[in-house]
């Protein structure tokens, strides 16, 4: 008796399942370095135009504005036409004219790119009745507008092609073919010919299949083997391993790209929303040393809980390690950077506490970072600045006590410096047993530097909270920290080495407290009142705060990289 690997009979099954019915993918050409799929369009276009934030902006006024428009109405007389000579809503047509999966294949370095579409349709009648109707319409409607190009009729492999313009159509049996290629449409023509002598799972699909969730409404593969053989890859490749700030900020992302076959995305329906899940075949364990500073070690946390305090419009939290960062200067760093840092290691020996170097400062400073970006309560001073920003705050873990004990010393002397400039005057605060040392703008006096008044925003301010130090523009947003910190003090540290959220309830505070872009806006393109103006804003405020959150997590696994953006609806 022969047995089978579970994985085996996993792929057995999978190709049985795509031999009973046609899969687009046969026919896009090899050529084809970018594949996007969704092999059921009807519970794709279902799911966005289920939700209820769809469905709510098609009330706001700013939708009308587009509704109304020349090219709005002229798309929806040609569905209503298909609707009526087909005889079914477009939900039924999406499932007869491309049931059997829609996948488009793109192929780079040329402009513009070539690229195939493929819709694989369950009745072939209807198919045939939907593409004599398009072309006739799309000559018609060129007729309409003037246009000296008109439909052509040409033949390839015994099936009828349509061009207009730079479009080139074909219909195989139930396969419609578009492209703005002629050599790829017909080498996807030929394919689509013989589909059925070669129910073989094509290579994206089977990737996808590997790296990726199950049942993805719609999902995406790039042939990244080839594309590093592009020498504008390579190039990129070379320059990023040399650029110290790219090293910093993306060298983990790059490096993993640097060494994938092929990337793999997909969007997801989920019961709190969406899931985008994008997957590259590589991980942390063939990092350089030297790339270590963007994981931690086996067996400690990724990134810590995210702060979120009242009025929270953007949290992140991250692991990056500045302390092996400095340890292992000599590879990360090139020469005109390091130079300049162990010039400031010397300059900054002068101002630091005794003994005190900047390598000690980095080198106790913690690989846990935190960002906060948050509305005002109140704002800082009774003086208004000229332009609003909101309030943010920083927190970082610290390997050692002494990172606070030195540092706060240097802010103070800073502060001491800048009071002879600004007028700066510290103050001092306690919140929950905690002191904050902040430093405020003398409100009577005028800075020529600074006419609007946007230091009226700042009220910058830092604290020591066991074993973080926070820094933040306002004491109000400082206060909120101190708290949070407090509160998720036991909450269990996550495997991602980034975390990070959106909230849109926040994001419309921010509106709604800027809101006079936006009216402005209205009633110059629509000519509106300022009451009708106001009370436009207002709606799109509210249909904001209905869109919950985004939030984002990075996990670089021993082989696997891992990046996933989450929408989670309001409820």
């Amino acid at each position: 008796m022969i047995r089978l690997s579970l994985s085996a009979v996993a792929v057995l099954l999978l190709v049985s399942s795509t031999s009973r019915a046609a899969d687009p993918l046969d026919c896009i050409p090899g050529s084809a370095q970018a594949i996007i799929v969704s092999d059921n369009p009807r519970k794709l276009a279902e799911a966005v135009t289920g939700l209820e934030a769809f469905k709510n902006a098609q009330k706001l006024p700013q939708y009308a504005a587009i509704y109304d428009s020349t090219t709005a109405r002229r798309a929806f007389q040609i569905l209503a036409l298909f609707e009526k000579e087909l005889g079914a809503k477009w939900p039924e047509l999406l499932d007869q004219l491309g049931g059997n999966g829609v996948a488009i294949g793109l192929q780079f370095g040329t402009d513009p790119a070539p690229t195939i579409l493929v819709l694989q349709g369950k009745d072939e009648k209807q198919v045939a009745k939907a593409v004599d109707l398009a072309t006739k319409v799309i000559d018609e409607e060129l007729a309409r507008q003037g246009s000296k190009d008109r439909v052509q009729w040409s033949d390839i492999a015994g099936h009828k092609v349509a061009k207009f313009g730079d479009t080139h159509l074909a219909r195989v049996g139930a396969t419609v073919l578009v492209s703005n290629n002629e050599t790829m449409l017909k080498a996807a023509v030929i394919l689509a010919a013989t589909q059925g002598d070669k129910p073989v799972l094509h290579k994206a699909r089977k990737d996808a299949f590997k790296s990726l969730p199950k049942d993805p409404l719609a999902w995406l593969w790039i042939d990244f083997a080839s594309v590093k053989q592009s020498q504008s890859a390579k190039d990129f490749f070379d320059a990023t391993r040399k650029d110290f700030l790219q090293t910093l900020v993306v060298g983990g992302t790059i490096d993993c790209l640097r060494r994938a076959d092929y990337v793999a995305a997909g969007l997801y329906k989920e019961p709190t929303g969406f899931r985008l899940s994008l997957r590259i075949p590589a991980g942390r364990s063939e990092f350089p040393p030297e790339f270590q500073l963007h994981v931690p070690p086996k067996g400690e946390p990724g990134a810590l809980p995210l702060l979120e305090p009242p009025g929270t419009i953007y949290s992140q939290s991250f692991h990056l390690d500045i302390g092996y960062m400095w340890k292992h200067r000599d590879k990360l760093l090139n020469d005109e950077i390091r130079g300049g840092l162990e010039q400031a290691d010397k300059e900054l020996a002068k101002v630091l506490p005794a003994g005190v170097k900047l390598g000690d400062l980095l080198e106790m400073w913690g690989p846990y970072h935190r960002v906060v970006v948050a509305n005002h309560d109140k704002m800082p001073y009774k003086k208004e600045p000229g332009q609003r920003f909101p309030a943010f705050g920083y927190v970082a873990s610290m390997r050692d006590a002494k990172f606070a004990k030195s540092l706060a010393p240097t802010l103070r002397a800073a502060g001491v410096l800048a009071s002879f400039q600004l007028g700066l005057k510290l103050t001092e605060h306690k919140h929950e047993g905690i002191d904050i040392v902040a430093y405020r703008f003398p409100e009577d006096k005028e800075l020529a530097d600074d006419p609007d008044g946007i230091r009226f925003n700042f009220e910058p301010c830092f604290a020591t909270v066991g074993d973080y130090f926070v820094v933040a523009s306002t004491v109000e947003l400082c206060k909120k920290l101190i708290t949070e910190l407090k509160r998720v003090e036991k909450e269990p540290a996550h495997k991602a080495v980034i975390r990070g959220k959106f909230f849109a309830r926040g994001g419309a505070e921010l509106l709604a407290a800027l809101p006079e872009p936006l009216i402005t806006d209205a009633i110059l393109s629509r000519g509106i009142g300022l009451d009708e103006a106001r009370k436009e804003v207002a709606a799109l405020v509210s249909w904001i705060k209905s869109l919950g959150a985004v939030g984002v997590e990075l996990d670089i696994a021993e082989k696997e990289y891992k990046l996933d953006l989450v929408w989670e609806l309001a409820k």
